[in-house]
């Protein structure tokens, strides 16, 4: 999902940078471990629409109208993960391997992250998973800043262990 308008950090959300790379580029590459097609799922103004890479086109109607109509226009099951979280893939193997419901969200501290498991449409089945693990969702310049904390600790530790 990359079709947000940016409004409480920048439109370019998606682009900036952490880590020497895209800020979508962290969900992209983990949803391509885990599915053999991946899908940026953009409204017609989005910043993304450029990129060479397969998508879904929204109406922009807000995250979770566009959530269900790129599930639908994908197919289930689906795998819904937001453009601006950075998380590993122990958070998403806890969703897959704990969803038993229709639609599973990934929490975190309590949190919702917009990341998702679609198996059904029944929207009275739902459930919540919690995450073992960090997500973090980059919504503010602080959080951004955040990101590149938590990354320049990560850079430094991998370093201290070489």
């Amino acid at each position: 999902m990359a079709g947000g308008k940016g409004s409480r950090f920048t439109p370019l959300k998606p682009l900036v940078e952490v880590c020497g790379v895209p800020l979508f580029w962290y969900s992209y590459s983990l949803a391509r471990l885990f599915a053999e097609e991946v899908y940026l799922a953009v409204v017609p103004d989005s910043v993304m629409l450029f990129l060479d890479l397969p998508k879904v086109l929204t109406s922009g109607r807000g995250y979770e109208a566009d959530v269900v109509e790129a599930v639908r226009e994908v197919g289930l099951p689906a795998l819904v993960l937001p453009a601006d979280v950075v998380t590993s893939e122990e958070a998403l193997e806890a969703l897959l391997d704990r969803c038993e419901a229709d639609i599973c969200s990934l929490t975190y501290r309590g949190q919702f992250t917009g990341v998702s498991l679609w198996r059904g449409e029944d929207f009275q089945n739902y459930s919540s998973i919690e995450s073992p693990v960090p997500v973090l969702n980059v919504n503010t310049f602080q959080d951004y800043l955040l990101a590149r904390e938590a990354c320049r600790r990560r850079v430094e530790r991998a370093w201290a262990t070489e």
